[in-house]
């Protein structure tokens, strides 16, 4: 069985540039009922 590591998961730049984009524009908003809302700033 084979050991599977992370020196294949290298992401190019451009994808962690994307990732961390929609990562700081990702919002969760929590209503007064208690239910969570989830919107992406512009």
């Amino acid at each position: 069985m084979p050991n599977y590591t992370q020196e294949g998961l290298n992401p190019s730049e451009s994808t962690i540039d994307f990732i961390k984009k929609i990562a700081y524009t990702y919002r969760v908003m929590q209503l007064a009922d208690g239910s969570k809302v989830t919107f992406c700033l512009n």
